[in-house]
């Protein structure tokens, strides 16, 4: 017998081995990237979102910049521009915020209320449409806020994105995007109304 043969077997499993325990990494691992294609995109590719959306949106705001009467206690309101998500995510803040006050009696934290809509305990001076778009059953709408003089943010601006869709018929607010600002952080009202803590 070859005295090298042993070797040469020993080397060659080990090279077998090697080789299949690579083949499984590949097989477990992270599936290698495809290669990503753009779609070519139609001569428009942005629509303007329908003129009644926009109107709905200013509905709310407009309702939003008055303390009284307030959306988290104004079932009417509710149920007029709140879409189904954003009524249960609302109800879900309520219900959180009355286990936080139970347990935190002296917090200044209030209940949610129109200011959340807004996205500042101190209200803007003023608000100005900067653009809109539709997707399917959904519109988003580009408001810029701006606070004015004698207000705790002089001179500020924050771009909000209202997104509102098509339910039974009607234009309905699912949620508000803020994007970060200087004294705000970017933040979600669907999901911060959806969270199970408070503030």
């Amino acid at each position: 017998m070859n005295k090298f043969l042993p070797f040469v077997l020993i080397a060659s499993c080990a090279f077998v081995f090697a080789g299949n325990a690579g083949a499984q990494t590949r097989k477990t691992g992270s599936p290698r990237p495809a290669e990503v294609r753009e779609e070519v995109a139609p001569t428009s590719n942005a629509t303007a979102a329908p003129a009644e959306a926009v109107q709905r949106a200013r509905e709310i705001i407009t309702y939003l910049f008055h303390e009284k009467p307030d959306i988290a206690s104004d079932a009417n309101a509710q149920t007029r521009w709140l879409s189904e998500p954003m009524r249960k995510a609302l109800a879900n803040r309520q219900k959180v915020y009355a286990n936080y006050a139970k347990e935190n009696p002296d917090s200044p934290e209030g209940p949610p209320s129109n200011s959340d809509f807004i996205g500042s305990w101190n209200y803007p001076t003023s608000f100005r449409f900067v653009g809109s778009r539709l997707s399917g059953q959904r519109a988003v709408v580009d408001v810029l806020f701006r606070w004015g003089k004698n207000t705790e943010y002089p001179g500020d601006t924050r771009l909000t994105y209202y997104v509102l869709v098509r339910e039974n018929g009607s234009w309905k607010l699912e949620d508000i995007y803020t994007f970060e600002g200087k004294f705000v952080a970017a933040e979600s009202l669907l999901e911060t109304f959806r969270q199970s803590s408070y503030p």
